[in-house]
């Protein structure tokens, strides 16, 4: 075979692998970490409410995990008032919102950053991240507060406000 015919061949073969996509399996490669379209969708995302719950069921759930010694601090400077139904939305940022006793929707948590990988999701403000491992059975969330690099706010560590938050009711998806 002449050099000619060889890269008349080659040129044939990489034209017909190219034109019918073979190696290419969706999955993105270390030079392109851009996620395809169904790597992007995760079950996490969606709108999730919680039942409505109070500062005790939050005081409650902090005892359940040790941080009790928080407490006294965590009630001077709530996150909520009342009984309070938590409103996640977990679209192109995450926000976390509260609504207490029919009143208006209030900002808690938002405009932060998310990165889902596998069972958990980071979370990032300008401050820090939180990362937190989630599951989602049919129309339940469940989160739990694994780290985080966030700076305590008024001298109650940030562990405190993410597990009253996210742990003391499970998020049912928002079908409205």
């Amino acid at each position: 075979m002449t050099i000619r015919t060889a890269s008349i061949v080659l040129i044939i073969t990489l034209a017909s692998v190219s034109l019918a996509g073979c190696g290419s399996t969706g999955e993105t490669s270390a030079d392109d970490p851009s996620p395809s379209p169904a790597q992007a969708e995760s079950p996490l995302e969606g709108t999730w409410r919680t039942e409505p719950v109070s500062l005790s069921d939050a005081e409650a759930t902090l005892r359940k995990h040790g941080l009790g010694k928080w407490v006294k601090k965590f009630k001077t400077e709530p996150p909520f008032q009342g009984e309070t139904v938590l409103i996640l939305d977990v679209k192109d940022e995450w926000d976390l919102y509260g609504e207490s006793e029919g009143g208006p929707r209030e900002e808690i948590d938002y405009d932060a950053e998310y990165l889902v990988k596998g069972d958990t999701v980071k979370v990032t403000h300008s401050s820090g991240s939180t990362t937190h491992r989630w599951s989602v059975d049919g129309d339940r969330l469940t989160l739990e507060w694994l780290s985080s690099t966030q700076p305590p706010y008024e001298g109650v560590p940030d562990e405190v406000y993410q597990r009253a938050l996210y742990m003391t009711a499970e998020f049912t998806r928002d079908k409205s």
